[in-house]
């Protein structure tokens, strides 16, 4: 079981003052309609787990956030946000953003991740690696999720976002039950797990949507 996060630290203060002032401007904005699959899933979220989402537009981090309220998020985002030493500085203090390449994720960044997760912390993923048009379809995910949640052996918290059309709608979010990695694979790991549980997890997401009113 992975640890609780500290409610509080010097290390992140930039990022909680920044945080608390945006939050409830976020909340007025976005106006989030929060549905459940199950009394499981409607747990707060009180250790290390990695949260995944589909991806319908740029501010997702933002409203992700804004529906798990309560907690501090680690992110990552493509590398290509963050090509100049101001722009590195800003995602990584402010936003607490690692960057990852689309093409090549290092292991360097999975392993930093899995610290976080193991450390208490929620790290946020997109996996599908890209903004959808038609979110009511979730593409393929990327296995990143899965390594991190199987080696921290923490829980992945599924998150289906359906986009409002208008800035008069809410916005309507389902949260999944979790789903734990190493529970499911075991103590042997390889590509061929990772890549049917992605699917699953996919298929999952996809299937919270039928959930919204």
């Amino acid at each position: 079981m992975t640890k609780k996060a500290p409610l509080f630290s010097l290390k992140y203060l930039l990022h909680d003052m920044f945080k608390w002032f945006m939050s409830w401007k976020c909340l007025l904005f976005w106006r989030i309609k929060a549905y459940y699959d199950g009394p499981e899933a409607k747990k707060k979220i009180k250790r290390g787990a990695v949260v995944v989402s589909n991806h319908v537009a740029f501010v997702d981090p933002f409203v992700t956030q804004g529906l798990i309220w309560y907690r501090r998020f680690h992110f990552l985002a493509m590398d290509e946000l963050m090509r100049s030493k101001f722009s590195k500085w800003w995602y990584r203090h402010v936003f607490l953003t690692e960057p990852i390449s689309r093409t090549a994720p290092s292991l360097k960044t999975i392993q930093y991740c899995t610290k976080l997760v193991s450390n208490g912390n929620l790290v946020c993923l997109f996996p599908e690696g890209h903004i959808k048009t038609d979110e009511k379809v979730v593409d393929d995910f990327k296995g990143g999720a899965i390594l991190i949640a199987y080696r921290a052996k923490a829980p992945i918290i599924p998150i289906y976002h359906r986009k409002r059309k208008s800035i008069w709608n809410r916005t309507r979010m389902v949260v999944g039950k979790p789903i734990n990695p190493y529970e499911i694979i075991g103590p042997t790991i390889s590509q061929a797990k990772i890549a049917e549980l992605s699917k699953q997890l996919a298929d999952y997401t996809s299937y919270l949507e039928t959930l919204i009113n």
